[in-house]
């Protein structure tokens, strides 16, 4: 007892200076802490904006956009040095609500998800995010195929399908109007077998630059794509005309072709039974012509179905053709009187040719080059007396001598001239043993 005694007594002796000594004591330590834990500010970067009631800008019928400036935000952060050491940009969110945009800006809101107690401040370094807000569009494209790469030498690339060809686009509306076409594309590069791929799309301005769609709302993002593998092959082209040119002039029978063969490709059934193409006659018109007649053709517009001009081929589609036209000449030719035959004699009578004895003359009318290589023998002749009597108003024939003409028949490629070939023949009862020259001295 006389112990607790004892320390009490030292306890309330010099009260006073005890509690000065402890109030002292305690502004010592809080000075002391001070210097060694003070209050800092610490800047912290890269801290993502997220977007919160975009809905509200759909329901308007807005788009909007972050400017790529304002996508992420720099923080001041004023804490104890202490804090300030635990913390890092992971423990601060940064977000812009959408119903608060105002004039092409929305302000910046940061929270601390840590330590936030004790933190003096926080103060983004940007207070306001730069968005850009129009009207939403939408399109629709059709989905066309761009082939990419070569096939091998003999091959072609055939017909081309674009399955689910279509795609919807929306979004802001000057993205969606910037877009002039939808592709896929799709190589071909060394293939010799049909092709079924999928191929993103991709979408293209005017100018065929691509357009980013990374705001764009996109009906699909992908296409299957089917490509026909085709052979070729080589055949001959074949061309005709129709029609007759002046008088006085002929076709020599000479075409000539810018194309005389092409490269034609398809499925191996449908090229199987073609060994030509042939150009109709009527395509060619020489009617009248007394010059060469010109033409420009394009071959594929005569091609069997299924079957096109390969695309090694594809700049001789157009065929410039020419039908050589050229002015008659006129010669005579001494024809055989042997050549010559009488035809419907009267019964009972016999007719000889006497004048002239050994060769009647034939005018014949060609082409130069048919003219040149002309022989007699390949011209023969025939007198109906027929037409002789009907010409001459004979009514019965008698002996004795009379006047006719020779109707000639020439090679292919040859006429008659414009001059006659008159002779005498004469007509005797029963079967004549004389010669013409004999014939011809009784008379």
């Amino acid at each position: 007892m006389s112990f607790l005694k004892g320390i009490l007594k030292k306890l309330v002796n010099n009260l006073g200076l005890k509690i000065i000594s402890l109030l002292a004591g305690l502004l010592i330590w809080i000075v002391v802490v001070g210097i060694d834990n003070p209050l800092k500010t610490q800047i912290f970067t890269g801290i993502p904006v997220s977007v919160e009631n975009a809905a509200f800008m759909e329901k308007e019928g807005k788009a909007y956009e972050v400017d790529d400036s304002s996508r992420t935000v720099s923080i001041s952060v004023r804490a104890e040095r202490a804090v300030l050491n635990r913390l890092s940009r992971d423990n601060f969110t940064a977000s812009i609500d959408l119903e608060d945009y105002s004039d092409g800006r929305v302000p910046i809101s940061v929270k601390a998800n840590r330590y936030a107690d004790k933190i003096v401040s926080i103060t983004p370094r940007t207070t306001y995010a730069k968005v850009t807000v129009e009207d939403l569009g939408e399109k629709q494209f059709g989905i066309e195929a761009e082939i990419t790469g070569e096939v091998p030498d003999g091959y072609s690339v055939g017909t081309v399908v674009v399955n689910n060809n279509i795609v919807k686009v929306s979004g802001p509306i000057s993205v969606v109007d910037s877009i002039d076409r939808a592709i896929v594309k799709v190589s071909v590069q060394g293939m010799t077998r049909d092709i079924r791929t999928e191929s993103k799309i991709e979408f293209m301005d005017n100018g065929g630059t691509p357009v980013d769609t990374k705001d764009l709302e996109l009906s699909r993002t992908d296409s299957s794509v089917s490509v026909a593998i085709w052979t070729n092959k080589n055949v001959p082209v074949s061309y005709g005309y129709t029609g007759v040119p002046a008088d006085g002039y002929a076709a020599t029978g000479n075409i000539i072709a810018s194309v005389e063969n092409i490269d034609i490709t398809g499925a191996s059934k449908d090229l199987a039974g073609i060994d030509y193409i042939d150009i109709p006659g009527t395509v060619i018109d020489i009617t009248g012509a007394e010059s060469n007649v010109n033409a420009r053709i394009d071959i594929s517009r005569y091609l069997p179905g299924g079957v096109a001009i390969a695309s090694a081929d594809a700049d001789r589609q157009i065929s410039d053709v020419a039908i050589e036209i050229q002015p008659l000449s006129e010669i005579s030719v001494e024809v055989p009187i042997s050549n010559i035959t009488i035809e419907n004699v009267p019964e009972g009578m016999t007719a000889t040719i006497t004048e002239p004895v050994d060769n009647v003359v034939a005018s014949v009318k060609g082409l130069a080059s048919s003219l040149a290589g002309i022989n007699p023998a390949m011209i023969t002749g025939k007198i109906d007396l027929n037409e002789t009597a009907v010409s001459q108003g004979i009514m019965e024939w008698k002996e004795g001598a009379y006047d006719a003409n020779v109707t000639f028949i020439y090679p292919e490629g040859l006429t008659g001239g414009n001059q006659q070939a008159p002779v005498k023949i004469v007509l005797h009862h029963g079967e004549s043993s004389m010669t013409p020259a004999e014939e011809n001295a009784e008379e």
